[in-house]
């Protein structure tokens, strides 16, 4: 009970921050824009591309938009712990945190699943925007398997990603506690190394060795293989598999996050970084 409240008004306080303390609707269609713009300029990279060479395929196109759609915002809320630390340094909102004797996850956790809570409708969103457009002006339309079960089935798989994220946000946040500069071009260095590696845009076995092989061993190819799994292919024993897999490869990451996360925030403590502004 003593983690649940604190870990319930951060939810409250992040979900605020998130949508600017205004109205929600109108918050959620403002965040996705970007990344809707952004899909969207992977998509007409493919299509122009494939259609130049006489290999245009809308499964491909497909493939391409829910991949561009899904990995800024797993990076988005990979980035909460060390943009609230960050923010908050300069507001004195985090300090005050800090100099609380319990940890301060509970604040930063809460912070991740308010972004997380955001983050899905803002990726249904640039899905369905893409295929519109790609209706519209490609004259391609996607094969998207939608449905109650499959929609239910992919906000599942982004709920089974979450503890790989926020064991990643961890790490970050144990690098901001330190941090005086470039902390701002975090979620740029996590989305491009997310792009590269997680099957974004391609399958991991194209990328040279030993590249292909790490991205084999990160959660987030799965969770993108599960999204693609339910969103394309309707296969739902694939899907399991992934799905699972995605989620145990993210526990030892977690683990990693909190360990670094903890060991940070004690020195940070120790020596009195936190009451450092950053510049």
């Amino acid at each position: 009970m003593s983690v649940l409240r604190p870990l319930l008004a951060s939810i409250w306080m992040g979900w605020q921050r998130e949508i600017g303390w205004g109205n929600p609707v109108v918050a959620i269609l403002a965040r996705s824009v970007a990344p809707a713009a952004g899909a969207l300029t992977a998509a007409i990279v493919y299509w122009f591309g494939a259609s130049a060479a006489g290999l245009f395929d809308p499964g491909r196109l497909a493939y391409v938009v829910v991949g561009a759609s899904l990995y800024g915002q797993v990076a988005l809320y990979a980035y909460v712990p060390t943009s609230a630390i960050s923010e908050g340094k300069n507001s004195y909102v985090y300090p005050q945190v800090f100099m609380t004797p319990s940890s301060s996850i509970p604040y930063l956790t809460g912070r991740c699943v308010a972004s997380f809570l955001e983050s899905v409708p803002v990726v249904v969103i640039s899905v369905a925007v893409c295929a519109l457009v790609s209706f519209e002006f490609f004259h391609a339309n996607l094969p998207l398997v939608i449905s109650p079960v499959s929609v239910a089935l992919f906000v599942a798989a982004m709920a089974l990603i979450f503890p790989s994220a926020l064991g990643l946000g961890y790490m970050l946040g144990s690098y901001a506690i330190f941090a005086s500069k470039f902390e701002w071009a975090v979620p740029s260095y996590i989305a491009g190394t997310l792009m590269i590696l997680s099957e974004a845009l391609y399958p991991a076995s194209v990328l040279p060795w030993p590249l292909s092989v790490v991205a084999q061993s990160l959660p987030f190819t799965y969770f993108m293989r599960a999204s693609r799994d339910v969103l394309l292919y309707g296969s739902l024993s694939r899907y399991v598999s992934d799905a699972a897999i995605a989620f145990f490869l993210g526990l030892p990451l977690l683990a990693l996050g909190l360990l670094a996360f903890k060991s940070g925030e004690n020195r940070g403590r120790q020596k009195g970084f936190i009451d450092r502004k950053s510049m």
